[in-house]
């Protein structure tokens, strides 16, 4: 799950959360799919993930994280 995932990114003493590219559903935008940088993450929360202006993106609306690039989960 994804958030697993991100949960192992930001506690993990060897990697930063800034260096993910989060890719998730997002109607509306080319190819319906919107990606956004680790270090626009506020925080995670239930079902949720928050970024620093406020929106909330549900966890299964994300369907790849990257790290430097290299794809670390698929949906």
């Amino acid at each position: 799950m994804a958030k697993n995932i991100l949960d192992m990114v930001i506690w993990h003493p060897e990697m930063e959360i800034g260096r993910c590219e989060i890719t998730y559903l997002h109607r509306g935008s080319p190819g319906n799919l919107k990606s956004v940088d680790g270090y626009m993450i506020d925080r995670l929360e239930r079902g949720f993930l928050i970024l620093n202006d406020g929106t909330q993106i549900p966890f299964h609306r994300i369907v790849k994280i990257e790290y430097d690039e290299d794809i670390i989960w698929k949906k």
